[in-house]
């Protein structure tokens, strides 16, 4: 019997020079790819969070907007607080109807609502305002009262004097509203005090509207008999070492 001799198995394998090549080669490539996936995911991500911050800071501007179009007649007022005309404060109506007369002969006086309508309940009635002056000199204003009842279309009014309006307008009021930036650079929404407090220390509700204020500025043009009154926001965002500028103008009815 004879036994064949098998040849040897032949074990093919990666040399040193093959594998330290192929390791240099990875390393290119990686090197060449890794920045590329970086700076495309980091730039995706800017966009996104700019983006947001534009849809954000868009929304904001159409909440104040929105409000002050239904601002009481004359109440809009700007100050400086941190910074030149950065705080901006007016009243909020509700309601903006007419009346037929002022009934009674001592307070609380009734107001007589000649629309048909409903009115809604509120804390404060406005009557003839001309001036911020006026409105935030409550509780001794000549044009803004507390409301002690609404019953159907009749307001009873808490007033030393009767009211009176050569136009018949009235606005019902539930609070002034204040927008103000503070030092960490949010734009705070105060609301629930009454005319002539400090919002800081008596609103029920203190919100932050947007973050990331560099900078805002009102400024505001009371108008005319023929006009009406324009208020301009410049508000500036910054986030990421983006920077993005924003102006909104508002026009006002000033019509008592």
């Amino acid at each position: 019997m004879y036994l064949r001799q098998s040849k040897p198995i032949s074990e093919k394998g990666f040399t040193l020079i093959e594998l330290v090549i192929s390791i240099v080669l990875v390393g290119i490539i990686a090197g060449v790819l890794v920045p590329i996936i970086f700076y495309g995911t980091e730039g995706y991500r800017q966009q996104v969070a700019r983006k947001e911050l534009v849809n954000r800071a868009r929304l904001a501007l159409e909440r104040m907007s929105r409000e002050l179009r239904e601002a009481v007649p004359n109440s809009v007022r700007v100050s400086t607080v941190n910074a030149s005309n950065d705080t901006l404060e007016f009243g909020r109506a509700i309601f903006f109807s007419h009346y037929s007369s002022i009934t009674g002969g001592s307070s609380p006086y009734t107001l007589n609502d000649d629309t048909g309508l409903a009115v809604p309940s509120a804390s404060f009635i406005v009557i003839y305002n001309v001036s911020p002056d006026d409105f935030y000199a409550y509780p001794s204003s000549p044009s803004t009262f507390s409301v002690a009842g609404v019953s159907g279309n009749q307001v009873s009014i808490n007033a030393s004097a009767k009211p009176h309006s050569s136009t018949k307008r009235y606005q019902m009021c539930e609070s002034p509203v204040t927008y103000a930036r503070n030092t960490s650079g949010e734009l705070i929404r105060y609301f629930g005090y009454a005319p002539g407090e400090d919002y800081k220390n008596s609103a029920a509700d203190q919100n932050i509207l947007i973050d990331h204020v560099s900078s805002i500025r009102f400024q505001y043009s009371s108008g005319t008999l023929s006009n009406t009154a324009l208020l301009t926001i410049l508000m500036q965002v910054k986030a990421g070492g983006e920077t993005m500028n924003f102006h909104q103008e508002v026009h006002i009815r000033n019509v008592p």
